[in-house]
């Protein structure tokens, strides 16, 4: 809930500060002319940024030459586990196994992220005693933005245990 209403803050923020740069270049038009008007507008925008896309779904592959190796054998096998699910937005891991080790591991956050941006920094996938179980550990910055400035980092980390399932049964 929190983060549908700062995205919403932010959608605000944006679109009183077009009214204000509007208003402005309408005045300095006015006294000055078009070409400073628009270089007002252009600067006056600069500083809003977007969202960095090499942060999105960062895949941590869990390498290990042996398994690579045993592994063309062995079923596929794959767990999708929310790990939050808020009004507006969702986190879910999801790991591809071959039976006996993790192979890789993926976050992926969907819904309404405006204003918010999620940097994974590390994912532990640990096989327990039991057969197809593993244990995993994660842990993430959430960034606070307003109009692209960051205004609040917060440490998230998560954890528990689930069982990997056949890839056919998932999809």
């Amino acid at each position: 809930m929190l983060e549908l209403i700062w995205g919403i803050l932010n959608v605000i923020l944006f679109l009183g500060l077009l009214v204000f740069c509007a208003k402005k270049a309408a005045e300095i038009r006015a006294k000055v002319g078009l070409s400073v008007a628009i270089l007002f507008s252009f600067f006056a925008l600069s500083f809003i940024t977007r969202p960095s896309n090499e942060e999105k779904d960062k895949k941590f592959e869990f390498e290990n030459r042996e398994i690579e190796k045993q592994s063309s054998n062995r079923n596929t096998y794959l767990s999708k586990i929310t790990l939050e699910d808020d009004l507006c937005t969702k986190f879910q891991l999801n790991i591809i196994c071959d039976g006996e080790n993790a192979r890789s591991a993926l976050i992926q956050r969907t819904g309404f992220i405006g204003g918010t941006e999620w940097s994974t920094l590390y994912i532990n996938i640990n096989k327990t005693e039991r057969e197809k179980t593993f244990e995993y550990q994660i842990g993430g910055t959430r960034k606070w933005k307003i109009l692209g400035v960051e205004i609040y980092s917060e440490y998230k980390e998560f954890s528990g245990m689930n069982e990997f399932k056949p890839l056919s049964s998932v999809l």
